[in-house]
């Protein structure tokens, strides 16, 4: 979440303190909310004030300026909006670079590099909603840089706006007249806009300028309507404005789709408590001294707590606790007062620079070359992450985990079911497969007992630390791991493609992660391979919930739907399931608990068996506090910090549960936890590769190693179908 800056020039427009007070508000609750203080939740809705307040003042300025002299400078109008905004965002960006050098672990410099160039070039909001669509990108840790999303989308609009209002008032006499018709059909093509992508597109949908515009052009359109209001009827609004926005800030932790149909009660409020203007309670609150020095700086303190706040983290790797949290407040309160004495109110106010205006933008393009030469330091910048050790390639030695349990008789229903949802309804019997994969009495790999040993990151790691996150398997780099999706995904066929046995892969990420492995055994074995994976789609009948989106992923049912109707007409022979456990549920936000997979996983398999098509499990695979590879680069000669065993041992439970189900239904179940841990003990590296790419994927590097241990137990299994 974001704040955005704002203008008020004083000779074009009188200083109103309730609209200062309104800053410190939006900002204070931005503030909280990032911070994790308790009541705070939907504190974001301050960019949503601040957007109703930055289209209010800017149209009034261009309005004012086009009835008094007939005309609108758009060079100098776009000279103040360079000194009033970049000269403070650039320093940001400068100290950000230079700061994250130093104390944000290297992962993470080749990410933020694109971030400050997209934030230099006011296009910040395009990278962070582009990311939203790609599920690999957007599991990405919070960008130091990620509130210049709103300042990008107010410089899209003050690029936009300015030429709109020249183009519709030429030759008007009613200029006012003119530009309601304008915004009102801008608020209402917008609003739509924001309700209809918010579920289908949410990403686009929050960072988009085609579904904020809304917000800021009823800032605008009070700007121009300038409504004549008594002054019990201003009282009245004030209040009840502070209150809409009051409402807002303390319930909208619990608001599943925003922006939306959501963001209208902020904005709504905004609107009404600009209208009343300083009469009133709400304008002697709003009048307050406090509010008045918070205001005034609103647009440093948002800048800078930010990126102070994630480097923080960072460095410390693990969320502040309440000390920290403060140093962090006081630390934004210093360096916002530095910069509004010595940047903000000196170039805004420089007489020079007002005086002229291709000073101003050649300030201005200064300022941006600048925040790029910084992005391009960063990039350059090489840290030594030597240790000195040069390790051995591992060797994998296989061992037969394979366990055949006897021919039973199963229960099954007696027709055809499309969906996940089975229940226990019975009519007809089938006899499951003679071959079970057990792995009940597999040992840790040998390669992963000798690892226990190792302390230090090899230098000859593969992939390297900084490179970790973009190892994965093939279908990410072509799309057949998808995002959003409501249909199977019909053209990703690989193994053989002729082969005469199907087999799929279906579930999530942590299902997609064993792609390269299962794709060289499907080749070596003659068989087809069908890719069906999704992010954050689970394969038993769920409802998810992403926080990072902070919505819930009703798409993934259909797309379930569609999946099973694919795999029918496909005539598959095995479909591999595998999932992620510590996905959310959607009705309470909380890791899918042990009771729906024992309520769902029967019926699953059942329905799957009545499609003739047999399943095998493959259980999820370890799970850290923190990205490994970010905490490795933080720990290079104490590796064992980041591998901390079963980091959410409750989870177990839900391995259990599996665990008891297919063997009541004599179903394949595959564990990589037994081959990956000793003793909870979960190694980050063996030999020189590493094991995970962030905090629960597998790199595929060692996916690839870990080939001829699956292909042990999934050859014979699959061939004796």
């Amino acid at each position: 979440m974001t704040h955005v800056a704002l203008l008020v020039t004083l000779t074009s427009m009188r200083h109103r303190r309730d609209i200062e007070g309104l800053r410190a508000v939006a900002v204070v609750a931005v503030l909280l909310y990032h911070f994790g203080v308790a009541g705070f939740d939907g504190g974001y809705v301050g960019v949503d004030v601040f957007f109703v307040l930055s289209g209010f003042l800017i149209t009034g300025l261009l309005v004012n300026e086009r009835v008094s002299t007939g005309r609108v400078s758009l060079r100098e109008f776009y000279a103040r909006r360079v000194r009033r905004l970049l000269p403070i965002s650039a320093v940001v960006l400068v100290t950000t670079a230079v700061v994250s050098a130093v104390w944000l672990d290297v992962t993470r410099h080749d990410p933020l590099v694109d971030e400050i160039v997209a934030a230099t070039l006011f296009g910040a909001n395009l990278l962070f909603a582009d990311r939203g669509t790609d599920y690999l990108a957007s599991s990405l840790p919070p960008s130091p840089v990620q509130h210049y999303w709103s300042l990008s989308v107010e410089e899209q609009f003050y690029a936009v706006w300015p030429l709109l209002v020249v183009a519709t008032t030429v030759g008007a006499q009613f200029v006012r007249r003119r530009l309601t018709l304008v915004l009102s059909s801008v608020v209402i093509a917008s609003f739509a806009a924001s309700v209809m992508l918010t579920s289908s597109s949410p990403s686009w949908s929050y960072f988009g300028l085609h579904t904020r515009a809304w917000e800021l052009a009823a800032g605008a359109l009070l700007a121009v309507v300038s409504p004549r209001l008594g002054d019990s009827t201003r009282r009245s609004l004030g209040s009840i404005g502070l209150f809409a926005i009051a409402v807002s800030v303390v319930t909208f932790g619990n608001v599943e789709q925003f922006p939306g149909y959501a963001a209208a009660l902020p904005v709504l409020g905004t609107v009404a408590v600009l209208a009343a203007g300083e009469v009133g309670e709400s304008g002697r609150l709003l009048s307050r001294p406090l509010l008045q020095w918070i205001g005034a700086r609103s647009y440093s303190l948002y800048l800078w707590h930010w990126p102070i706040l994630i480097v923080a983290e960072s460095y410390v790797g693990e969320d502040l606790p309440w000390t920290g949290i403060l140093a962090v407040a006081l630390l934004t309160v210093g360096a916002s007062q530095l910069g509004y004495m010595t940047i903000e109110n000196p170039v805004r106010r420089n007489g020079r620079l007002t005086r002229d205006v291709v000073l101003s933008l050649s300030v201005g393009a200064v300022l941006v070359v600048t925040s790029l030469t910084a992005a391009w330091g960063l990039q350059r910048y090489e840290p030594d992450l030597s240790t000195g050790v040069i390790a051995e390639a591992p060797t994998l030695q296989v061992e037969s985990t394979t366990s055949v349990a006897p021919s039973v008789t199963v229960t099954v229903p007696d027709s055809s079911v499309s969906s996940a949802q089975v229940e226990s309804t019975t009519t007809t019997t089938t006899t499951a497969p003679p071959g079970v994969i057990r792995m009940s009495d597999a040992a840790p790999l040998a390669a992963v007992v000798e690892a226990r040993q190792v302390t230090v990151v090899p230098d000859n790691l593969s992939p390297s630390l900084s490179s970790a996150r973009y190892d994965t398997g093939l279908v990410y780099d072509n799309d057949c791991h998808v995002y959003y999706d409501t249909e199977a995904k019909t053209d990703c066929i690989f193994g053989d493609p002729n082969g005469s046995v199907t087999v799929a892969l279906f579930g999530d990420s942590h299902a997609a992660q064993w792609f390269p492995a299962l794709d060289v055994i499907a080749r070596e074995n003659g068989w087809r391979l069908l890719s069906l994976t999704q992010g954050g789609c689970p394969f038993i009948d769920v409802t998810t919930y992403n926080a990072t989106d902070d919505i819930d992923l009703t798409y993934c049912q259909p797309w379930r739907d569609s999946v099973r109707e694919y795999l029918r007409t496909q005539g598959v022979t095995v479909v591999l399931l595998s999932q992620y456990y510590r996905l959310r549920a959607a009705s309470d936000r909380q890791a899918i608990a042990a009771s729906e997979y024992e309520r769902l996983l029967p019926g699953l398999i059942d329905s799957f068996r009545v499609d003739g098509i047999e399943p095998i499990v493959i259980a999820d695979t370890p799970y850290f506090e923190s990205e490994v590879p970010g905490c490795l680069a933080n720990n290079r000669s104490r590796i064992d910090r980041c591998a901390p065993g079963d980091a959410f041992p409750e989870l177990q439970l839900v391995e259990e549960t599996m665990r008891r189900v297919v063997n009541e239904r004599q179903v394949g179940f595959v564990e990589p936890r037994r081959w990956l841990c000793v003793e909870s003990y979960c190694p980050p590296i063996v030999g020189n590769l590493l094991v995970y790419r962030d905090q629960s994927h597998l790199s595929a590097t060692f996916v690839e190693w870990l080939t001829p241990a699956l292909a042990d137990i999934l050859t014979p299994a699959i061939s004796s179908l």
